[in-house]
């Protein structure tokens, strides 16, 4: 007795509701066909046809041997059929990769005897394929049981690194291991970013925001690092030495010590406050003479919005140029509220 649905009933509202109103009616009745419960129920034909086909799928309604009625199944009985072939196909990859990992382990003080015969091994190694830079991060995730330590500089990320992202943490945050993570104060305004930390920190992980940021690094463990390869983007560097590792760590712990708890319901106070941060930093590499693209990459904006800042700043002062405008703070003069109230991203 299987309902086949057209496409209009698949808009209708409250299905799960309509389910359990149909489920209760057939258990206590312990069988119904299609017609009593519509009047038993009180529901329209359509409403009622999408809820036995709802309960058939999960098991929790079967066709009587006759083919005329419909029985109620206890959700116990059902469970089996529906999550066993499931829970059978879980232990199989589990099996998988306890058996990869194993192969792996066995095989790495091999690599470790070879790679330091004659002091030749190498502080680092160079990834440059994508691909293979995130099947270590992947791997590295996955294994990682005390801590994960990222940083990451620039402002918000790109929403396809963000979703490809979320895995990796969960695989982090399943085995317990404690993960916390840096982003600059400009970040708190890009809003795939803002929905990628609300998945995270509701896994249990950490996330602030500091006005300056760090470098881009990962950390697993404080055993392997995961380093930028210069003027490669889609390379990375691995780091296993424990002295470079230990420094990486002290500067990401000092900074995370003076960052801020990452805002996810968001307020004016906070706005104003993160971004007059920013604007004070901008403040003092003007007064160094950074160029407008070093400003824009220290505190995370798009090079036009941050020349945006800047115009605004002179505004401010009353320059007339970039040397004016160095010139006058450098004598003590204050650039106004401007554009302090927000900082896009």
């Amino acid at each position: 007795m299987h309902i086949t649905l057209n496409s209009d009933i698949q808009k209708l509202p409250s299905v799960a509701q309509a389910t359990a109103h149909v489920y209760a009616f057939v258990v206590r009745r312990r069988s119904a066909t299609p017609e009593e419960i519509c009047a038993g129920t009180g529901m329209d034909e359509a409403a009622a046809l999408l809820a036995i086909q709802t309960l058939e799928e999960r098991g929790l309604l079967r066709v009587s041997p006759d083919g005329r009625r419909l029985l109620g199944v206890a959700p116990d009985s059902a469970r089996m059929p529906l999550l066993g072939p499931l829970l059978r196909d879980r232990m199989a990859i589990q099996e998988r990769i306890d058996r990869i990992r194993g192969d792996l382990d066995a095989l790495t003080p091999v690599y470790e005897a070879n790679i330091d015969q004659q002091s030749t091994r190498q502080p680092h190694e160079e990834v440059a394929n994508l691909t293979v830079v995130r099947s270590l991060i992947a791997e590295f995730s996955a294994s990682a049981e005390l801590e994960v330590l990222t940083s990451q500089p620039g402002g918000g990320r790109r929403e396809e690194l963000l979703a490809g992202a979320i895995e990796p943490a969960k695989d982090v945050l399943a085995h317990g291991a404690r993960m916390r993570t840096l982003y600059q104060h400009t970040a708190q305004f890009d809003q795939a970013t803002i929905a990628y930390v609300e998945q995270v920190t509701e896994l249990g992980a950490e996330v602030r925001t500091t006005v300056a940021g760090c470098a881009r690094m990962l950390v697993f463990d404080r055993r392997v690092a995961v380093l930028p390869l210069k003027d490669h983007p889609k390379g990375a560097v691995i780091v296993r030495d424990k002295n470079v590792i230990a420094t990486l760590v002290d500067v990401f712990e000092r900074i995370w010590s003076g960052a801020q708890p990452f805002p996810l319901k968001f307020s004016k106070r906070q706005a104003v406050s993160a971004a007059s941060e920013v604007r004070g930093v901008i403040v003092g590499l003007l007064m160094a003479g950074e160029s407008d693209k070093k400003i824009a990459q220290h505190v995370g904006l798009s090079l036009r919005t941050c020349q945006r800042h800047i115009a605004d700043i002179m505004i401010d002062l009353g320059a007339q140029n970039r040397l004016h405008a160095g010139y006058l703070l450098g004598r003590g003069h204050v650039a106004g509220g401007g554009s302090a109230t927000t900082c896009p991203p």
